[in-house]
């Protein structure tokens, strides 16, 4: 939860800026005989803010490629385990030993099916930094 918020807090910081400069941007145009010059101003105002938060986003996309490597890493481990076949699994009648490891592979499937859930969260978060990422770049 602290990672979500963490994120959100980096993210929407430059956002609020930029959506700052945009509004004052419009305000200019239309209240100032010397908009272009401070439409220049902004722009440049524009390009050292999105400069300055280029590099906390890119330390907030190298968490989030780490993560997402470690998760694949824990999704292909219980997977493979999962996998794995109980050579004393019976498939005659019903045993205690044979209903515990048949809620033990459920149980299995419900944490990898979270693993996944939490992948793509990671990688929508992991996303939503590159298109930022790529929007610096463009204004650059």
């Amino acid at each position: 939860m602290a990672d979500y918020i963490s994120f959100w807090a980096t993210v929407l910081s430059p956002i609020v800026g930029v959506i700052a400069i945009i509004i004052a941007l419009f305000a200019s145009k239309s209240t100032s005989r010397d908009a272009e010059k401070q439409v220049k101003a902004v722009y440049n105002l524009l390009d050292v803010f999105v400069a300055s938060q280029t590099p906390n986003m890119m330390v907030a996309k190298q968490q989030y490629e780490q993560q997402l490597k470690q998760l694949d890493a824990q999704i292909k481990d219980a997977q493979e385990s999962l996998e794995m076949a109980n050579p004393f699994f019976c498939k005659g009648g019903a045993k205690i030993d044979d209903i515990e490891y048949l809620m033990q592979k459920e149980k299995q499937i419900q944490h990898i099916t979270e693993l996944k859930e939490h992948r793509c969260n990671l990688e929508e978060q992991l996303n939503f930094i590159l298109s930022y990422l790529n929007k610096a770049k463009k204004i650059k």
